[in-house]
C-alpha cells in the first residue's frame, strides 16, 4: 500500500511540489486537435466495431473523451463538499497540517472543475455538434453525501486511485491522442495522487474507533453509490449514440445502435467501476481495513468486466 502511505505534513509538502496553475495548463487560446482521438484505444471498446467508419470511430472516441472529462467534473462537486466537511471537523483537533491539507484538497478539486470546464468549452467550440451529457451533479452530490462519511470517503478513494491508473496505464504512453487532452489528465493525475493519500488518512482516522455496524454501513454505502453510478454511466452510453448520430449525420440501424450503446457502456463500466474493484492498491486497502468488502468487489469486477 506504498502509494497511500503518508501523513498530512508530507502530503502538503508533495502538493506544493507538484502544484500547477490553470492558465499554464490550459492557456486562453488553447485548442483541441479534432483530427486525433482523445481516449487511448485500450479504454475505448467501440474501436472494435467493424461497421463504424474510421471517422465515425474518431467522433465516438471524442464523444467518450468529452463525457469522461464531464464525469470527473461531475463528481468533483461532491468531493469538494466532502473535503470542506472534513476540514471543518478537523478544526477541533490539534493538527494544523490536517486542516491545511484538507482545505488545499478542496481548493484543488475546484481548480480541477475549472480545468474540465475549460476543456468542455474548447470541445463545444470545435466539435461541431451538440453532445448529450448526464445532468444535475448537485442531485448526485446530495445522494452521495447522504451516505456515511466512511462510505463517501471509500468511494472517493476508489475514484482517486482509478484516475492515477488511467493516466499511468493508458493515457501517458498513448502517442496517437490529442496532446492537450493528454496534458489535462497528466496534471489531474499529479494532484489526485496526493488526494488519494488524504482519502486514506481520512478513512483510517474514522476506521480506528468505528463499530462493526459502522464498518458494515460503510461497505453497504460504497456498493450503493457504485450501483447508482453504474446507472449514470448507462444513461451516458445511451446519450453517446444520439450524439454520434448527430455528429455523423446518419441514423444507425437498431442492431448497430444497440452495439454502440453496449460498447460505450462497457467502456464506462470498465473505466470507472471495474478499474477500481480490480486495482491492487485499492484491494489491498480493502483487505486490510474493510475485508468484508472483498467478496462484493469480486462480484462487481465480474459484473462490470
Amino acid at each position: 500500500m506504498g502509494m497511500l502511505t503518508a501523513d498530512y505534513a508530507k502530503v502538503l509538502e508533495n502538493s506544493e511540489r507538484v502544484a500547477w496553475k490553470l492558465n499554464d495548463v490550459v492557456p486562453k487560446d488553447a485548442v483541441l486537435d479534432f483530427k486525433k482521438p482523445f481516449m487511448p484505444s485500450a479504454m475505448f471498446a467501440a474501436g472494435s466495431l467493424a461497421f463504424l467508419e474510421p471517422h465515425e470511430k474518431r467522433k465516438l472516441n471524442q464523444i467518450f473523451g468529452n463525457a469522461y472529462a464531464h464525469l470527473f467534473q461531475f463528481v468533483e462537486v461532491y468531493i469538494t463538499d466532502m473535503a470542506v466537511r472534513h476540514a471543518t471537523a478537523s478544526l477541533a483537533g490539534e493538527d494544523g497540517d490536517e486542516t491545511r491539507a484538507l482545505l488545499r484538497f478542496a481548493d484543488e478539486e475546484e481548480k480541477h472543475r475549472s480545468l474540465f470546464a475549460r476543456f468542455r468549452a474548447m470541445f463545444d467550440a470545435g466539435f461541431g455538434t451538440k453532445c448529450e451529457l448526464v445532468a444535475d451533479p448537485k442531485a448526485v452530490a446530495q445522494f452521495i453525501l447522504s451516505k456515511s462519511p466512511m462510505g463517501v470517503a471509500l468511494v472517493t478513494l476508489h475514484l482517486e486511485i482509478i484516475t492515477q491508473a488511467h493516466y499511468t496505464d493508458s493515457i501517458r504512453d498513448a502517442s496517437d491522442i490529442d496532446p492537450l487532452f493528454q496534458s489535462l489528465f497528466k496534471h489531474h493525475w499529479m494532484e489526485e495522487s496526493q488526494h488519494a493519500k488524504l482519502d486514506a488518512l481520512t478513512l483510517l482516522k474514522h476506521r480506528k474507533n468505528a463499530s462493526a455496524e459502522q464498518v458494515g454501513q460503510t461497505i453497504q454505502d460504497y456498493f450503493d453509490i457504485a450501483g447508482a453510478f453504474a446507472g449514470l454511466l448507462a444513461a451516458q452510453a445511451k446519450n453517446d449514440v444520439v450524439s454520434l448520430e448527430r455528429a455523423v449525420g446518419r441514423t444507425f440501424p437498431d442492431a448497430e445502435r444497440t452495439a454502440i450503446e453496449d460498447a460505450q457502456k462497457k467502456s464506462y463500466n470498465r473505466t470507472f467501476l471495474w478499474s477500481g474493484v480490480t486495482n491492487p492498491t485499492f484491494l489491498e486497502f480493502l483487505g486490510e481495513h474493510f475485508p468484508a468488502a472483498l467478496a462484493g468487489a469480486k462480484q462487481a469486477a465480474e459484473a462490470f468486466a
